[in-house]
């Protein structure tokens, strides 16, 4: 069972960062742009739906944590405000396939090029938080690794399976 006061808390109170909403972020970026990337795909469409929805994540996490930890008695502003801040990793998730995407319009970039490379970007942000993930839980760079090649893993099963059923 999670601990909403610790996981709720300020990046770097109590000694520890969260990085759920980031590993989250990456593989709601990595599953939607799988899902979206068929027919006569649009990387502008795509790339406002990943906002919106990364956003729309976000603003869902921090409310269901600032909820738990009203459940245990009030909270001011500046605690809301900075459960908010620490479940603000998920946005990080989206600005690098976002610019990707933007490539067909502003370089002249292939729309299934870019489509691929965003795509790509993101099964890289999943596999590097996997590694952070690990490094601060295990300290083993063995461990680590495995970490991250369990997370990069169930982004390619994402693809994967979007390949099988949709395609």
């Amino acid at each position: 069972m999670r601990d909403p006061v610790r996981r709720g808390a300020p990046i770097g109170v109590e000694g520890r960062v969260d990085f759920a909403p980031a590993v989250y972020g990456s593989l709601l970026v990595t599953t939607l742009m799988a899902i979206q990337w068929r027919g006569d795909p649009n990387p502008e469409v795509i790339g406002l739906s990943l906002l919106i929805s990364v956003v729309a994540f976000w603003l869902t996490d921090a409310w269901s944590e600032i909820v738990a930890h009203r459940v245990q008695g009030p909270i001011d502003l500046p605690t809301a405000v900075g459960i908010a801040r620490s479940q603000a990793t998920i946005l990080i998730s989206v600005i690098v396939p976002g610019i990707i995407l933007a490539t067909p319009r502003f370089l002249g970039v292939p729309v299934d090029f870019a489509i691929g490379a965003a795509l790509l970007v993101s099964l890289v942000q999943l596999f590097l938080w996997g590694l952070a993930v690990g490094l601060a839980a295990h300290g083993s760079r063995l461990l680590a690794l495995g970490v991250a090649l369990v997370d990069c893993g169930i982004g390619l099963v994402v693809v994967i399976l979007k390949v099988l059923v949709i395609h």
